[in-house]
């Protein structure tokens, strides 16, 4: 009988172990970032993209173009116009962006109306529109590795024959970049954003994206989603966990990659961009004290998120 009081006194002590260590240490060791909302901060929404960007991949060409205001229907609304300074003019762009989240991703949409495509694209050589948001994730001001952003590229065909109806493209190509602060890089000689990728980190954060383009008005749309946290050996320092609340400094950025980019005299990260809420290409400086704040808040989940078409289930 002895030896049965010794194996359950052993159970019961092993049971406790392994209870501290799922139940007590992270929330000693690791204690949740729940952080105070200043004033004026912006704040997203719990919302879902209704139709998802995978049922967006598949709308067929008859029924373009699909509607951002209607797919991000709830989410953050930051009307912005960017004006980017190019060799023939500055091409001025009223924009909207959008952003939402749920418990596993940040929603990201744009509507850039009049970006056109980039001058530079040709049938041997396709050079990017692109959309940006970066991250001060640690708040305090001052960037510093491996803050995280994001870079949605999209390359524009020149309309041809066989232009789906209504005048939208979809000939596109995409791709979606995670980039991340260095605080030195040996190529230009000073701190700057990179992609991640280039710093040996892998490419953990990406969701889906999707995007459409219009021939007649040069009007570009972008929908995309990143990952709130994913386990990765490699990965940038947005990595937010269930119950927290973060407060980021963030900045917006529109442009037009060039060719020249840091060739024949022209310097290097010498694209042409404009930024909100102000331009501060090519990041002469790690000061982000400035830059407006972005509130994500998974203390309190919904029980049923807006673009959810039963409670429960993913849209």
């Amino acid at each position: 009988m002895q030896w049965k009081r010794v194996l359950l006194f052993s159970l019961l002590f092993l049971i406790l172990v392994v209870s501290t260590f799922y139940y007590v240490l992270p929330n000693v060791l690791f204690r949740p970032r729940i952080d105070a909302v200043p004033a004026g901060a912006y704040v997203v929404p719990w919302m879902r993209p209704n139709p998802s960007i995978q049922d967006l991949l598949r709308v067929p060409l008859d029924q373009l173009p699909w509607t951002l205001d209607a797919v991000m229907a709830g989410a953050l609304r930051l009307d912005v116009t960017f004006r980017i300074a190019m060799p023939s003019g500055t091409r001025v762009i009223p924009s909207t962006v959008y952003l939402g989240h749920d418990a596993d991703y940040l929603y990201m949409g744009g509507r850039f109306s009049g970006i056109g495509p980039n001058p530079f694209s040709n049938p041997q050589a396709g050079y990017p529109d692109y959309f940006d948001i970066k991250f001060d994730v640690a708040n305090d001001g001052v960037l510093t590795f491996p803050e995280g952003g994001s870079m949605m590229e999209v390359v524009v065909s020149l309309p041809g024959p066989g232009t789906p109806p209504h005048g939208w493209n979809t000939r596109l190509f995409w791709s979606y970049l995670d980039e991340v602060w260095r605080n030195y890089i040996a190529a230009v000689g000073r701190a700057a954003w990179d992609f991640a990728d280039a710093y040996g980190m892998t490419v953990n954060t990406a969701g889906e994206m999707a995007a459409e383009y219009d021939n007649s008005t040069g009007t570009l749309v972008i929908i995309s989603s990143r990952h709130l946290w994913r386990a990765g050996y490699y990965t940038n320092s947005f990595q937010m966990r269930p119950g927290e609340r973060w407060v980021m400094g963030f900045l917006l950025e529109l442009g037009l990659a060039n060719p020249n980019n840091g060739a024949n005299g022209h310097p290097v990260y010498g694209d042409y961009v404009d930024g909100w809420p102000i331009n501060t290409y090519p990041y002469l400086s790690n000061d982000s004290s400035w830059w407006p704040k972005l509130v994500i808040d998974l203390t309190s989940p919904p029980q049923t998120i807006p673009g959810q078409t039963t409670p429960g289930t993913k849209t």
